[in-house]
């Protein structure tokens, strides 16, 4: 007989699979160092910042297909020739579900976190694959 995976639990909260603390870039870098950024940090997104306000996201399909299709090759182009603006958030105390819901409808894979109108987290489709994959026992 096979064992019943435990379902979901609907009232996890978005802030207990947030990553955090947010990496983030100015939006007159590069995007090499964007990219490099990313790579070292083993990250598929940065929050794109200018002094202390964020701006936009930039995110490892931002580099590939923008970057190409707009032939921006060059070492010369700037994280806000292809940033995605505005910033798309979620409170950090929403259920988890809603957070798959809004991602979905809007065909995003990272949104940023926040907790009383800042930015405390992101929250990418990998922590939804590990939200639903592997779901916390807790009583409901």
């Amino acid at each position: 007989m096979r064992k019943r995976k435990p379902k979901p639990n609907p009232n996890e909260e978005i802030g207990d699979y947030m990553a955090s603390p947010v990496l983030s870039i100015a939006p007159d870098a590069s995007t090499q160092e964007a990219a490099q950024l990313m790579e070292s940090k083993h990250i598929g997104s940065l929050l794109v910042k200018d002094g202390d306000t964020y701006v936009g996201i930039v995110t490892e399909t931002d580099l590939t297909r923008k970057i190409l299709a707009r032939g921006l090759q060059d070492k010369d182009s700037k994280v806000s020739d292809i940033m995605t603006a505005p910033l798309q958030t979620i409170d950090c105390h929403e259920p988890i579900v809603d957070a798959n819901q809004l991602m979905a409808t809007k065909r995003i894979r990272h949104i940023a976190v926040t907790e009383n109108d800042q930015v405390v987290g992101m929250l990418s489709v990998k922590d939804l694959i590990h939200y639903f994959a592997n779901p916390r026992m807790r009583s409901w």
